[in-house]
């Protein structure tokens, strides 16, 4: 009966993880995407003191780092989840939340950060750039409260999580583990500009939306083929090492052809590195997080 408990438990956390998860890297990349436009970040960071302080845009870092945001929505979800009814059983839960992004992760960190009180004191940071980034943080944590509290709320009934419907479960599974793919993108773009010594303009790709809309495409793409192959994976219908070379082909084709058509193609080889590790993650995920049926007789 305990053990039963516990993985009920487990799994409840996974489902408020994902959500974590996909909130926060959707709210991250919009709002990042825009300020960066609205703002001119590439030209803010080369300007003195700032370029001292923050990467260029054109670093492989900056134009990564989206790509690494659900290790942070999994670090949120850690450190949200025992405090998840205070929140979400709140009738302005949002504005909890919220609230404590502002006060502890805005304006009083502990570190002299960017926009923050310390980081006024004592950094060389001009005051504009402390108020520069404000819109950006601000807006994006209150979006995440908003939906993420709007979206949890739901499972809560009298005190009680609710059960969640097998659709809408697998879908949250597929997007969390896609999200988590993303980061395969990001280590097999490190590697391939590494061993190829290619010469990506980051600049360029940071600032132009239909690159950073290829993620998306590939995005919806794997949340879609998890879905689907999943499903033959626990019935049985198909072997991990298949599971792999799928994955692999849809993430090597996929940024491909949406490279021929709005964009420059990169290499063929170069392709097929990429796309390694996002369908590793992948089948790993699928090996651990889906448990297959269990052959009769």
């Amino acid at each position: 009966m305990k053990q039963g408990m516990g993985e009920e438990h487990l799994k409840d956390f996974f489902v408020f993880a994902g959500k974590v998860i996909v909130v926060h890297t959707v709210t991250y990349f919009l709002f990042g995407m825009i300020m960066s436009n609205v703002f001119d970040y590439g030209n803010i960071f080369q300007q003195e003191i700032i370029r001292d302080f923050m990467r260029p845009i054109e670093s492989t870092s900056v134009f990564l780092g989206p790509l690494l945001q659900p290790v942070r929505g999994l670090l949120f979800a850690l450190g949200l989840w025992p405090l998840r009814k205070t929140i979400f059983e709140s009738k302005r839960g949002w504005l909890v939340l919220w609230g404590i992004f502002v006060i502890f992760g805005i304006l009083g960190t502990p570190a002299a950060a960017p926009s923050s009180l310390e980081g006024v004191i004592y950094s060389k940071l001009p005051l504009w750039y402390h108020l520069l980034g404000l819109p950006e943080i601000l807006l994006q944590t209150l979006t995440f409260s908003i939906v993420l509290v709007g979206w949890e709320r739901r499972r809560f009934q009298a005190g009680q999580p609710r059960k969640v419907s097998a659709l809408p479960a697998d879908i949250l599974k597929a997007v969390m583990l896609a999200c988590f793919a993303y980061m395969g993108y990001a280590v097999g773009s490190i590697l391939s500009a590494i061993l190829a010594r290619v010469n990506i303009d980051m600049e360029s790709a940071a600032a132009d939306w239909k690159t950073q809309i290829m993620f998306v495409v590939a995005l919806v793409f794997n949340v879609i083929f998890i879905i689907v192959v999943s499903r033959w994976w626990m019935n049985r219908k198909i072997a991990l090492w298949q599971v792999f070379l799928l994955f692999w082909f849809i993430d090597t084709i996929v940024p491909l052809v949406y490279q021929f058509i709005f964009l420059s193609p990169m290499p063929i080889p170069l392709a097929v590195l990429i796309g390694f590790f996002p369908a590793l993650v992948i089948t790993l995920g699928m090996r651990i997080g889906y448990k297959r049926e269990i052959p009769a007789g």
